[in-house]
């Protein structure tokens, strides 16, 4: 109670103080975190929260809701109570790291949901007490005789009926919310809704053996062990910490102190700097030197939550190694997706350079291949070097058939977990010219199914074209340059596949042209090409044929050296000479 001797203006500045610890929380109802807080650092074995209600009396339109508190630990004797209860800022709690309530504020947290008064009944080295505190804060202290064992608070509080269920729902949420892991047992009762009795009908004779009426519900636990909802999890713990860590579909973090909820959320800001590589996790870790910020609504950022960060971090490299033996069993019915873990898999990487890097993730087989098979990055990697890039199924199989028969090439299954896994565990090369991302291509843009088209099934005027482009092209180009006739399809698809690929002489899958800065110089490389002749330029020139064949194959000779862009000079100039001799020869 205040001095009256104090000066006015101090009492105003100890009033509002008062008042602030009192709305400390944004939820009235968190006192019943500090009240089962206060239970636990007492050492209490166990801690009994119960609700009980009384009808609203003749005339009267509220009842009364009480709010009981049970701990068996400690107690407290008339010391404890003038110096630390009923004295703010005062509590042993100041120097032991293992008590989380160390501010001795949490008590003045039960005025919040102002109650009409208080009772707390506890005793302590033979002395039993009893305390009353009144709405406006004040309290009466009273010895007694009867033995106390522990601390009880009932809170008395006058409410509507009609508001009794949601109270006592919120009471029971915002004791599972913060306890949910609490070492010590939390139990929760609702002693608020008891079968009313049916009176007996005096014609029944069988009134006399009806049953009593009894509550409906016990007690029951809210807390439980420390799990997470993540489809892939592990535990790890080192030095009195433990951490439970999975993938799952939202990231949310969790910390605790005994059980005891300090941190509850989903924003990776709350993780400081482990945020870029934990922020994709899901975790709970339990410490008993965590503490919170002084308002609760953070995890205080100190030595004590690095070492717990540190824990975490290697519980998130044995995640890693659950996560890529689960991609042995991806498909089970029980099992995750692939596409799923693939996604993971990407998270991971992309949170840790060391993930990306780790040669496990390279031996493991991650992706899928479109007749199932499982192949692994190191394999997708020497195929990528080879060919350029990632190669998918195009979901044409007379063309993949061939790619993986004839050219001993892998197709991927296209998915949105296989791309951002490919993304995220690309090493870019350190050449000044490598491409600056990873390619991942359907194969059908680089290869061609193309059906040969033999020389005598050709219509003669197209067979003259030929054997002269060829026969110039043989002179210009030294014998390295073979041409063969080829169907590429019909209408557009025909036009946009250009005039001429290169590919085997004998048929097969052909590659479309690629700009690449090392290849064979012309003059060491032999190679076919397959003109497409339904393409316009070769149908032009087939028109122009009629009119002279050397002219005409002068032209689609020219045009295909200009296309390939290997040849010489010299080439180019061969075959101007080889042309004028025929032409000349003919005039």
């Amino acid at each position: 109670m205040a001095d009256p001797h104090e000066p006015s203006s101090s009492v105003g500045l100890a009033d509002q103080a008062l008042e602030n610890l009192v709305n400390q929380f944004a939820r009235p109802l968190d006192f019943l975190r500090e009240l089962v807080q206060n239970s636990i650092d007492a050492g209490s074995p166990r801690v009994a929260v119960s609700m009980q209600w009384s009808d609203p009396g003749r005339d009267e339109p509220l009842g009364v809701m009480e709010i009981h508190v049970q701990d068996f630990g400690e107690g407290m004797d008339e010391r404890v109570i003038d110096t630390q209860l009923t004295r703010m800022f005062s509590s042993t709690k100041e120097d032991d790291l293992t008590k989380i309530g160390k501010f001795g504020i949490g008590f003045t947290s039960i005025f919040a949901i102002k109650p009409e008064a208080v009772l707390l009944r506890t005793g302590r080295h033979g002395e039993n007490w009893e305390l009353l505190f009144h709405a406006d804060r004040t309290f009466d202290k009273v010895r007694v005789d009867e033995p106390i064992s522990g601390t009880r608070i009932t809170l008395f509080k006058r409410m509507a009926p009609d508001e009794r269920e949601t109270f006592v729902r919120e009471c029971r949420w915002v004791l599972q919310w913060w306890c949910e892991h609490s070492d010590t047992p939390i139990t929760f009762e609702d002693g608020t809704q008891a079968v009313t009795a049916v009176s007996a009908d005096p014609a029944d004779p069988f009134a006399a053996f009806a049953v009593e009426p009894t509550d409906v519900a016990g007690p029951e636990r809210v807390s439980g062990p420390m799990a997470i909802s993540a489809a892939i999890q592990v535990e790890h713990a080192r030095d009195g910490i433990r951490v439970v860590a999975g993938y799952a579909d939202e990231p949310a973090y969790g910390f605790y102190n005994g059980g005891l909820t300090l941190l509850r959320t989903r924003n990776p800001e709350s993780l400081g700097e482990y945020a870029e590589r934990l922020g994709h996790l899901q975790f709970k870790v339990k410490a008993d030197h965590l503490e919170h910020t002084l308002t609760r609504d953070n995890v205080l950022q100190d030595d004590n939550w690095r070492k717990a960060m540190t824990v975490v971090t290697e519980a998130a490299e044995a995640l890693r190694g659950r996560l890529l033996d689960a991609f042995d069993a991806a498909g089970a019915a029980d099992a995750p997706p692939i596409g799923q873990l693939q996604l993971w898999l990407a998270a991971d990487c992309r949170a840790s350079d060391t993930a990306r890097r780790d040669p496990r993730v390279r031996r493991t087989p991650v992706a899928a291949t479109r007749d199932g098979r499982r192949v692994d990055l190191g394999s997708i990697e020497t195929q990528e070097s080879r060919v350029g890039s990632v190669l998918l199924s195009p979901g044409v199989p007379e063309l993949e058939d061939a790619l993986e028969k004839s050219e001993g090439l892998t197709l991927l299954v296209d998915t949105r977990g296989l791309r951002a896994m490919l993304e995220a565990t690309w090493v870019p090369s350190a050449m000044p010219w490598s491409q600056d991302r990873r390619q991942l291509v359907s194969a059908d843009k680089i290869f061609i199914l193309p059906q040969l088209v033999p020389t005598e099934q050709l219509p003669e005027a197209e067979q003259r074209l030929l054997a002269r482009t060829a026969a110039l092209l043989d002179e210009a180009a030294g014998g390295r340059i073979r041409l063969r006739f080829g169907d590429f399809g019909g209408g557009a698809a025909a036009d946009r596949e250009g005039l001429a690929l290169e590919g085997p002489e004998d048929g097969g899958v052909f590659q479309r042209p690629k700009a690449t800065p090392f290849r064979l110089p012309a003059f060491l490389s032999r190679r076919c090409l397959l003109v497409n002749r339904r393409h316009p330029t070769f149908r032009a020139h087939a028109v122009a044929a009629a009119g002279s064949v050397t002219l005409a194959a002068v032209g689609l000779a020219q045009a295909l050296l200009f296309l390939e862009g290997r040849e010489s000079e010299a080439t180019h100039e061969r075959l101007l000479v080889a042309a004028a001799d025929r032409l000349g020869g003919a005039a």
